[in-house]
């Protein structure tokens, strides 16, 4: 199915990647909570999913503005996200996890709120886990005084703008860095930004987009109102290699924004911290030596993904 060429409110980018049943509930939800008020369309990018996983959902862009698209070659996170983007037109655009469900209106919340509110470049919604307790929304730029002293550092440098992660705030609350599972984002911030960077391909990527959106000079809102389940690894299991992509990722994000005085700082205290844990786990031993030599951009996943060919009845 073509997209649609009009301009949406709000266009909703899933990633499905061998998890159909998880995008099959996140749309299921997004249909049932969203308002009629809104104009919006979802894109389902599958990320070169194997064919059965493929068939359960590519019959989705039956429904109304719904848009199924596949692509050849697994593009990750971000890359999936930027694909899915060349297929719509929205003034926001709702990066969201497809291991989510929504617990009332998120769209029209945080549609709302944006409108209200020209200096935000992004927000998100409060988050819930699968058993219906709420769940840290928001993080800290990763400053490196936080990585050696800890996140309470913040209590002090950042005064009155301080806010408690674990605490359920009633009214929005500025922050730092929202959760890259559910990214709310004002289409003309995403312009300006150039997107999500796809050198990333599985972490950090809300971290790198959160730092560029504040230089940018616009403000990131966690909002309260809007209320959703994230079951959080849908698609992905904590391997060895998904592992190692992590340290990659932070290390790359860390140099962009850092410098690399500061990111050899950083790689010695993860270096200290997987040193303490090497005698319980092989694997803690294998990244260990990953992060000393080789945890750098050539040997991420996106570097070894192999196009395949795929068809459509």
């Amino acid at each position: 199915m073509t997209a649609r060429k009009l301009i949406y409110d709000v266009s909703i980018i899933l990633i499905n990647y061998n998890s159909s049943g998880y995008t099959q509930e996140c749309v299921k939800s997004i249909l049932e909570k969203t308002g009629d008020n809104i104009r919006f369309n979802v894109i389902i990018v599958d990320n070169c999913s194997a064919e059965d996983d493929y068939s359960k959902i590519r019959n989705l862009d039956e429904t109304e503005n719904i848009c199924v698209v596949r692509s050849k070659i697994n593009l990750g996170f971000a890359g999936g996200h930027m694909f899915g983007l060349q297929f719509t037109r929205a003034k926001y655009y709702f990066f969201l996890n497809n291991d989510c469900q929504f617990l009332n209106d998120c769209v029209t919340e945080l549609y709302e709120f944006c409108e209200k509110n020209e200096n935000v470049g992004m927000c998100s919604p409060q988050m819930y886990s699968a058993d219906g307790n709420p769940v840290p929304s928001f993080d800290y730029f990763p400053v490196i005084s936080s990585k050696i002293l800890g996140t309470g550092i913040f209590r002090f440098t950042k005064g009155k703008n301080y806010h408690y992660r674990k605490k359920i705030y009633a009214e929005p609350i500025k922050v730092d860095v929202i959760s890259g599972s559910q990214m709310f984002v004002r289409g003309v911030c995403l312009n300006d930004l150039g997107g999500l960077d796809t050198n990333f391909f599985l972490y950090c990527e809300e971290e790198d987009f959160s730092i560029r959106m504040h230089a940018s000079g616009f403000d990131t809102y966690i909002v309260p109102y809007a209320k959703n389940i994230h079951v959080g690894s849908g698609s992905t299991e904590r391997s060895l290699m998904i592992r190692k992509e992590f340290y990659i990722s932070f290390l790359h994000m860390y140099r962009k924004h850092y410098g690399i005085f500061k990111t050899e700082i950083l790689r010695l205290i993860l270096l200290l911290r997987l040193f303490k844990k090497i005698f319980f786990n092989i694997d803690n031993l294998k990244l260990f030596g990953f992060v000393v030599f080789s945890a750098n951009m050539a040997n991420s996943m996106r570097h070894k993904q192999k196009v395949i060919e795929i068809g459509r009845e």
